[in-house]
């Protein structure tokens, strides 16, 4: 349930407080704090900021902590050094003196709920990072029941964000489903339950028509042009359609025609509207965002998202462009069984179980980073 009002606030911001309560219920947790700061300058910037307890909006708390106390809150210098997608509680982040002193954790948060709070970094678009904070009642240890929900969810909140970001990128943060395919600046395209493509907006056309990147293949369905990213690409698309999960991924080109670097492809449910007799049954709707050049999964970003040893980072991102593990054994002179032990490793480091899961992750590291390009490339 949390999952499916996440995916709705991708397009209307107001189901953040519905979402932020619904993962309160499935965590067992009473509030949370969603903010987006600014990598740039030498302060962090926030540029969204979100306090949400069971529910209901707190904008008198959050203007509390933005204007009197998020310049003296030394976890908000930090968090760019905080291993990315790593839940770290407010006794990791702070010295045993901080948690003396401070007077964000001995004065304003334990006076507004609780200081017993769990903190995750992760990356934004465009020089951003995404700052999660979730409070629980001071009296209760964090169980790794909990902690466990919260991991199954972080790709969900980046999702959201990311979604989000890309809209205000394009100016089309309140737009409809009709007005989006109108964006030029944006490539929009809606599709089926089956994948099939049912409107693209004239950017999405023309990439289509163009066809070094994606397509539609014979049964009218978007597909990708090489096909180790048309995989990755109709096992996302079967999760938005008909499982309703949305999610990023990339897509190369050919390095012909107008775009010659890759692609990233925001797909996101949409939910069906019973009150008008439109047949066409959009289910999902994809936005498509041009990258520059470069690898689809850059191992540097993927360490520094998910805390990755170097060994571990190569694995990952050769994995997330497709490679086998004999391939990968063989690039790097290592043995398959010790290829297979650092992909375990990645599954106990991540929380995933499938191979799948794992690539998504990667390669949700590739997009953030990948799309942080100066103001003339967006």
């Amino acid at each position: 349930m949390a999952i499916a009002h996440l995916q709705q606030a991708a397009f209307d911001e107001a189901h953040w407080r519905v979402a932020s309560a619904r993962i309160d219920d499935a965590a067992g947790i009473w509030g949370s704090h969603l903010a987006v700061l600014s990598e740039r300058g030498p302060r962090h910037r926030f540029l969204f900021s979100r306090i949400v307890i069971r529910g209901e909006p707190r904008d008198d708390i959050e203007q509390t902590y933005v204007e009197d106390y998020a310049s003296l809150d030394e976890r908000v210098h930090r968090t760019a050094a905080l291993a990315g997608g790593r839940l770290l509680h407010n006794r990791d982040i702070l010295s045993e003196r901080e948690r003396k002193t401070s007077p964000v954790y001995c004065d304003f948060l334990p006076r507004v709920g609780s200081n017993n709070q769990v903190v995750v970094r992760l990356k934004g678009l465009r020089e951003t990072h995404i700052v999660w904070t979730l409070s629980a009642t001071p009296s209760l240890d964090w169980s790794s029941e909990q902690l466990d929900v919260l991991n199954r969810l972080l790709p969900h909140v980046r999702h959201f964000v990311h979604v989000r970001q890309a809209l205000a990128a394009a100016d089309a943060r309140s737009a409809s489903l009709a007005e989006l395919l109108d964006r030029t600046g944006l490539g929009v395209v809606h599709l089926d339950c089956d994948g099939r493509v049912l409107e693209a907006n004239e950017p999405a056309r023309s990439l289509l028509r163009a066809g070094n990147c994606l397509k539609t293949n014979g049964a009218g369905q978007l597909a990708a042009r090489w096909r180790s990213d048309d995989v990755r690409l109709g096992r996302l698309l079967a999760a938005c359609c008909r499982g309703g999960l949305g999610g990023s991924t990339t897509v190369r080109s050919t390095g012909e025609g107008r775009v010659a670097g890759p692609l990233v492809l925001h797909a996101c449910p949409v939910r069906p509207d019973r009150t008008t007799f439109d047949t066409r049954a959009v289910a999902a709707q994809v936005l498509l965002r041009e990258l520059g050049a470069g690898p689809a999964a850059d191992p540097g970003p993927v360490a520094d998202a998910y805390g990755l040893t170097r060994t571990e980072s190569r694995v990952a991102a050769s994995l997330a462009e497709g490679r086998s593990v004999g391939e990968i054994a063989a690039s790097t002179g290592r043995k398959e069984s010790t290829v297979r032990w650092h992909v375990r490793n990645l599954h106990s480091k991540l929380g995933v179980h499938r191979q799948a899961d794992l690539v998504r992750l990667v390669l949700s590291a590739a997009v953030a980073t990948s799309a942080e390009e100066p103001e003339g490339k967006q």
